[in-house]
This record gives structure tokens, sequence and C-alpha cells, in this order.
């Protein structure tokens, strides 16, 4: 009997491009873990590539590489992940999906003519700064069946003419064959440009050693807001008034992007001039549509957003944006019903992306350690970080003389030993609580992760998931004695979950043929500070039904002027204090000076309460999980916070007032797809640099492995310690040069905008790749 089609989905849900310029995109490829040596590098795998002929833009054959290489001809290759879409083709949903492909389709008197794509996608940097409308640009595919390739224009009112755009990479319809039957999508992203104002030949009134957008690109109506903006300053504190009603229009800081002088804000008086430069990342939404021969009509979406290139892809990110979604599907909680072996290996998993986190990461820097006689420059670390929000001395985190690259790599050589053996409740201790992150006492700064931010810029915390995950599998030996673990007990690979319509986590992880692993989740940063594939905070702005918020520091900025109960509407300029009577916020500490054991509140002039938001991803977890799509009681600062204590005491609480809100699902319908009311095109990408390669600049965080390396090529010197590269210095001799925004020797702004594919190099195994056309070191 012919079973019929109920639904259809777009797998994966969310699939990322990255930037190159190179005629080729990279080869598909997996990276495996050696089991017996489960801290060494883990090994590119060639993997099956598609190829799609230019021609027919049918795949014409597949091939597995020997050997995977990241540049062509000195250019970057780019990733250009594939979209397949799978049909409900049974009423139960417990059912697996099933392939759509022609014979599918033929099976229901359809074709692949029937199929029709849509695609809309922007780039909302600009105008999330501006808050000038004109200033979005967006880009329509509208319906369309053929398979030729489809170019990505977008579009803005404040470009010089209509016919000026940006382009934003190439869809196309892959042409089914017998071969390859499945209905599929390439979406290949663009070059990695930059874009800016038509100011003709150079500024006269500009740096003359500036960068200039070349003539051809140069688009953008001089005389509109982005060139040369130049926006007040923002509040010198969580706490402090607005400088002008645009504060509220703000949803994450800060306003980072390409200026006048090429060097960091703080470093010119917070005077920030735009250049005017655009840049040509996106993110946005890819539709499929269905019309059955019964008039029914289906449709489906997933998620696309182009970003930088993974520079080590032979590593992850100790948290990643697969760890956050999973939180959000699976609840902070693991199941102590779950397997032995599949918890063990997780477990395993997190404690091996720590190492491999560390391993790019100069820890004796990021202590606030003094390289070469002086302090390291600005932000760059965790202390000075710390000692900027809270308006005491910078010091160090650990002892200066016992913090080392290579010493914390055989700490976690050791921790992954005894979770092992069975003997982990003491590391758990050792771990830090979401709810901590705000602790800057000697012994919450040493927590794990240490020297690493989040996404409410104090220390990064883990997600709740991960860090029961822990605890499960430590039970589970310690109680259990039985148990064993051994290498050769890891299974080779992991086995798939079932593709069933409702199974969100497989969606998640769902690999489809001839992606990388580069493409998907687990290679991209979550809700951390904030990562250069998307800033994972803009989902989390209108999770509440009727409002808009600002998730880095709680604010209403704005009411849906539709709601029903006058009190709501007045909520503008107050700060989200409780939800369910989970607290969303927290209150710095800090060591009391006369008392070496004792914390106190480490008050300032902006901030008497030490406030300071906690990020939602974790605050919210358990309320996310279980309470999607229902009323949640929400407590707001009775008026706005500038005015009165904020600080939630449950002895002492401030002056409050209570609503209820409806908390917006996560994902769209039973799909695993960031729900468009969360965020619309270009949300994802908006609080991202502009352009993106500004953001290796500016964000110097070394701990995002795969995308930003800090410390490379390292090995032991003649005195036992780690020495090695800056990954952005220039010339690498195995002496690192400590970061500076002047410095000849460092790859600075304009090098990146200039020639960014030249100055990105690729690491594999901690090295320098030399010759990457053919994958040499």
């Amino acid at each position: 009997m012919l079973m019929s089609i109920f639904s259809l989905h777009i797998l994966p849900p969310l699939a990322i491009g990255r930037l190159g310029s190179a005629s080729e995109p990279v080869d598909n490829y997996t990276i495996e873990v050696d089991p017996e040596h489960p801290l060494d590098f883990r090994k590119i795998q060639g993997a099956e590539t598609l190829i799609v002929d230019e021609a027919s833009g049918e795949i014409s054959e597949s091939r597995i590489p020997a050997t995977v290489t990241f540049k062509q001809a000195g250019l970057i290759r780019p990733v250009a992940p594939f979209l397949e879409v799978f049909a409900q083709t049974d009423a139960d949903p417990s059912k697996p999906l099933e392939a759509l492909t022609l014979t599918l389709l033929e099976q229901h008197g359809l074709g692949e003519g029937d199929v029709q794509w849509r695609v809309s996608v922007a780039n909302r940097k600009v105008v999330r700064r501006t808050n000038q409308a004109d200033d979005l640009v967006e880009a329509k595919v509208d319906w369309f069946s053929t398979h030729d390739p489809k170019r990505v224009e977008g579009r803005c009112k404040n470009f010089i003419a209509p016919d000026c755009f940006i382009d934003f990479g190439r869809v196309r319809y892959i042409k089914p064959n017998q071969t390859y039957p499945q209905i599929r999508l390439r979406f290949t992203p663009s070059q990695g440009l930059i874009y800016g104002p038509n100011i003709g030949d150079p500024d006269p009134n500009a740096d003359p050693g500036l960068y200039q957008v070349p003539l051809d690109r140069q688009i953008y109506d001089k005389t509109k807001g982005w060139y040369k903006f130049n926006p007040a300053p923002e509040p010198s504190g969580p706490f402090a008034p607005p400088s002008k009603p645009t504060f509220y229009n703000e949803t994450m800081p800060p306003s980072l992007y390409a200026i006048i002088p090429p060097a960091p804000p703080w470093l010119n008086n917070n005077i920030a001039i735009s250049r005017g430069y655009l840049d040509d990342a996106c993110d946005g939404f890819v539709e499929v549509g269905l019309t059955l021969k019964d008039g029914t009509r289906l449709e489906s979406s997933a998620r696309i957003c182009s970003g930088p290139p993974v520079v080590v892809p032979d590593s992850l990110f100790v948290r990643n944006l697969a760890d956050d979604l999973e939180q959000i599907i699976e609840g902070p909680k693991v199941s102590d019903a779950e397997p032995y072996e599949v918890v063990q290996a997780k477990a395993e998993d997190i404690v091996r992306r720590a190492s491999e986190t560390v391993r790019f990461l100069n820890v004796a820097i990021m202590n606030g350690n003094s390289p070469q006689g002086r302090p390291p420059l600005g932000f760059d670390t965790m202390p000075a970080g710390e000692a900027f929000t809270t308006d005491r001395m910078e010091r160090p985190v650990m002892v200066p003389a016992t913090v080392d690259t290579l010493a914390i790599l055989a700490l976690h050589g050791q921790v992954l030993a005894t979770l092992r053996s069975g003997a982990m409740p003491w590391f758990l201790r050792l771990m830090r609580l979401p709810e901590e992150a705000a602790d800057f006492t000697d012994e919450g700064r040493r927590k794990m992760p240490a020297l690493m931010c989040g996404a409410d810029s104090n220390y990064l915390a883990l997600t709740h998931r991960q860090i029961d995950t822990i605890r499960v599998a430590s039970d589970k030996l310690a109680f259990s004695p039985d148990l064993k673990w051994d290498t050769k007990d890891a299974p080779a690979t992991q086995e798939a979950p079932a593709l069933t319509p409702r199974n969100r986590t497989a969606h998640v992880n769902y690999a489809a043929a001839g992606n990388p692993v580069s493409s998907r989740p687990i290679n991209a940063i979550a809700n951390c500070c904030p990562g250069l594939e998307m800033d994972f905070r803009a989902v989390w702005r209108r999770i509440f039904e009727g409002l808009v918020m600002r998730e880095y520091d709680n604010l209403v900025i704005a009411v849906d002027p539709q709601q029903d109960d006058p009190g709501k509407l007045k909520l503008k300029g107050h700060r989200l204090l409780r939800v369910n009577g989970v607290k969303v916020m927290a209150q710095a500490k800090g060591p009391d000076p006369s008392d070496r054991f004792g914390s106190v509140v480490l008050s300032t002039e902006d901030d008497q309460d030490a406030v300071q938001p906690l990020e939602w991803s974790n605050a919210l977890a358990p309320i996310l999980h279980s309470n999607a799509g229902e009323p949640v009681t929400c407590d707001f600062t009775a008026d706005e916070v500038w005015d009165e204590q904020a600080w939630w005491d449950d002895d002492a609480p401030p002056p409050h007032v209570t609503f209820k809100f409806k908390l917006r699902p996560f994902f769209d319908g039973e799909t695993a797809v960031i729900s468009r009311a969360l965020a619309e095109a270009g949300e994802l990408t908006q609080g991202l640099c502009s352009p993106w390669q500004n953001d290796y600049r500016e964000c110097s965080c070394y701990y995002w492995a795969a995308a930003r390396p800090d410390y490379v090529n390292v090995e032991p010197s003649s005195n036992g310690l780690s020495q090695g590269d800056n990954w952005l210095q220039k010339v690498h001799t195995g002496h690192y040069v400590p970061d500076d925004y002047v410095d000849s020797r460092m790859i600075l702004y304009d090098d990146l905008f200039e020639h960014w594919e030249k100055w990105l190099r690729t690491v594999i195994r901690g090295r320098d790749v030399r010759d990457t056309s053919e994958g040499k070191r």
C-alpha cells in the first residue's frame, strides 16, 4: 500500500558555509580519535566527496581524497554544504524519516520539477548599529525548480545604485539522477570580500596607510549613516542610564567594526569612527516546497549561515553550538539510565575537547603573566577583563611561576586517566557551575574551564548537561565496581541515532552526504563570547512573547503594544531578575583584603550591588526544556534600574513587579530549526564584526581553537617550559611575540582586510601547514 507524505524535513537544520575564494570547495572529511592515544591530535580522514558537474548541476561522481587540503594556489577553499530533503511517510512520528528521492516522487505521481526552493538571507551588522532601516542588506531568491546556480544578491536601499549588491554566494538545486536520486540543494558561500563607501580615490582625510576598498566594491552611499558612523559611548556600568534613545536598540555590545584609526576603540578614548565597511557574511533560511496531487502543500525550512574558515581543522572547542542545542532539546540533566558506554564516551570527549582548547592557548599570557617584561595589552587576558569589570587591580588567576601550557596539558591527561579509573568525584568540585561565573575569588577563578570567557563576559562555564555528563560517568564507575573501561571498549564510530520526525538531537547531529565536519554545529562556537560563525546570544532577545530583551544585561528594550496588561507596557527600561524562581542575575564577589579566606561584594561606583547578569543558555536551561510554549512567571525590577537596587537577595528582595509571559518554543514546529520568531534572517550574525576579518583583531579571546588559535608550533624549550609562536605573528620563529596593535611583526587590521587568505594560516597537528596546496607541513 502506498504511503502518503505527511511532512518534509530539510537536514541538517543548520548548515554552516565557510568563506573562501578558491574555485573548488573543501573535500569532505571527518576527524577521528586514536583510541590508544586519546589526547593526541585527531586524524583528518577524507570522506566521500560529491562532485557536482557544473554544466548539468548533477552529481557526476564521488571520491574519497587521500589527503585533505584547505588551500588551493594560496586561496582558501570554501565549505559548501549540501542540504538534503527527507519525508515523513508514516503518520506515526516514531517511524524513521525517508529520503525524498526520484523514486518516492514518482510513486506519488510527481517529478523533480515539482520540488521548489526559496532562499532568504540577510546581513544586519550595519542596521543593528545605525538603527536605520535602509541599512539592511537582504537577499531573496524566489521559488525555483531549475538546476542552474542562483546568485544570492544582497541589496540595500543605502547603496549608491539599485544595481549594486553584495554577493552572498550561490544556491543550486542539485539535479537528481539514478546514482544520486535524493533531493538536495547546495549552498556555496561567497569569497570573503569587503565592500565600502563610494569615496573614490583614497580619502584625503584618512590615514594614507589605511586599506582602501577596491573601486568595483565601493557600493555604499557615503552620504548615509554608516560611513563615519560614530555612536555615543556605551554606558559605563551595567546599570548606568542611557546616553541617547538608541541605547534601547542596541541588542548586543560592543560596536565592533573597522574604524579610523585602525585600533581598538578603547585605545582611542572610545571614539569609533566607522570606515563604512561591509562584508559578505550572512545568515538566513532555505525553504523547500512540494504540492501533492491532492493539492496538499508541504513546506519545510532550514537555516544557513556563512562565516570564516576553520583554521585548526583537527580540533574542537570545549563548548560548542551542538552542546547548547542538545541541552535545549534534552534538558540539563543526563538520565542515569543512559548506557554506560555512551555517557563515558561523551564525558571523555568533553575532557578531550578541553585539552584541545588549552593546547592552542598560551596559558601564561591568559593568566596575566608579563611576557618579555611588560604586561599583556588591553583586555586580552581574563585578569584584565575582570579588573575592568570590578574596578579592582589586575591580578593573575594562578601563581605565575606555576603556569605553562605544557603543564596544563599534562593535567588534562591526568584528568582523563582518573575519569577512566572511576575516581572522578573530586574533579566535579573543580568544575565551575554556571551560577558561579561571577565568583572572582581565587578559588572561583581557578575552576575549570579556566582563563576563558563566556557570553556574559565572565569566566566560562560548561553547559549544565556537560557537567552532568561527567557526574553520571563518574558515578557509574565509582558505584559500579564491575564496570571496566578500556580504550578497546570505545566504539569505533558512534551509532547514529534514529532519524525520526521528532528526534531533534538526531537532526542537529545529522551529517549530510558530502558535508565536512566544519559545516556542522560541533564546529561552531556556542554561547561563548561571542563566536565567529554566529552570535548565539541573539536567539534569546525574543524568547518571551511580547518582549524584546537585551540578553547580555537583561534589559527590556521593547514591549509589544498589543499587550493587554497596562503594567506590561511600562516595562521598557526594566531588567529581568528571575524566571519561574530561577535567578538570571549573580552578584560579583571577590577576595576580602582583610580575610584571605573570605569574600566581599565587588561594588563599583556605577554598580553598588555588583550585579552580573548570567548567560541565559545555562540560566534558563531547565525552563527552556520543560516550559516551551507555556506562560512563565517573570520578576522585573520595579522601576528603571539605574534608580534602585537590582540585586535579588532571597531574604530581602528588591522592589519588583511580576508578570507572566509566554515562553516561545525554541524550534519551529517539530523540527530542530531555530524558530524564526526568535531570530529572523541576519539576526544570528548581526552582533559580529563588520567586516568579519576585524574579529581576529578585536576579539583577542585565544580559546576558539578551531576558529582563532593563539599558541602554535608549541614544543618544550631548554628550561622545560613551552615555546612557540603567536598565530598572528607574520613570521613564525618559535618565539612568542606578545600581541600589540601597532607592532609590525603582527598581522594587523589592514593586513587582514587586504590579504586575509594569505595570513590566516592552517594549523594541523599543532603546526603550520606550509605547503597547503599539497597538504604537507
